[in-house]
């Protein structure tokens, strides 16, 4: 199926911007890996609603809360490419292919997996916060949000969407083959 040039253009742009939006993402980790003092503030204020956070973050927690943070990251990072794949996919006038079908379809994976990460990342960012609190007064959250439902159902549907277009993909081969 070939696609109009204004979806294509569309396509190209946002093959762009996620492209834009990995190397950000990698950039802020390098940044906070080179400069561990400039975000101890923020992981402070952004700890999870509720943390009581007495004492600030050693430079030992600012990379433990990164490398526990890593896999929420590595997930978002398989996402983008993924959508940025697909993304260049449409950009070339192609549409309703099996590589869009798993493409798709790895992006709803990704997107289910993600409240799970985030979960994992706000025990633990709860319990490294506070470890240095004193004695008893140490904390861990754990808490699931409308937003988490959300993207577990909507990542069910991408799973879906891109199953359901992988065979219809395969189907359509096969009448091809026939005629």
């Amino acid at each position: 199926m070939e696609l109009s040039n204004r979806f294509r253009a569309l396509a190209k742009a946002l093959f762009w911007v996620t492209t834009v939006a990995m190397a950000g993402m990698v950039l802020l980790v390098l940044v906070v890996i080179a400069a561990p003092d400039f975000v101890k503030p923020a992981l402070v204020d952004n700890a999870p609603a509720g943390l009581n956070v007495q004492t600030a973050p050693s430079t030992g927690t600012v990379y433990s809360l990164l490398a526990t943070g890593s896999i929420a990251l590595g997930l978002q990072l398989f996402v983008l490419w993924n959508m940025r794949a697909l993304f260049g996919i449409y950009a070339r006038g192609y549409a309703l292919s099996a590589k869009c079908g798993t493409h798709i379809a790895r992006i709803g994976a990704g997107v289910i997996a993600m409240p799970f990460a985030w979960l994992f990342y706000d025990v633990m960012s709860s319990y490294l916060l506070t470890r240095n609190n004193p004695p008893g007064e140490g904390q861990v959250a754990l808490g699931i949000s409308g937003s988490s439902i959300g993207l577990i159902v909507g990542g069910g549907m991408l799973l879906l969407v891109g199953a359901a277009m992988l065979e219809a993909s395969r189907q359509a081969e096969e009448n091809r083959s026939f005629v």
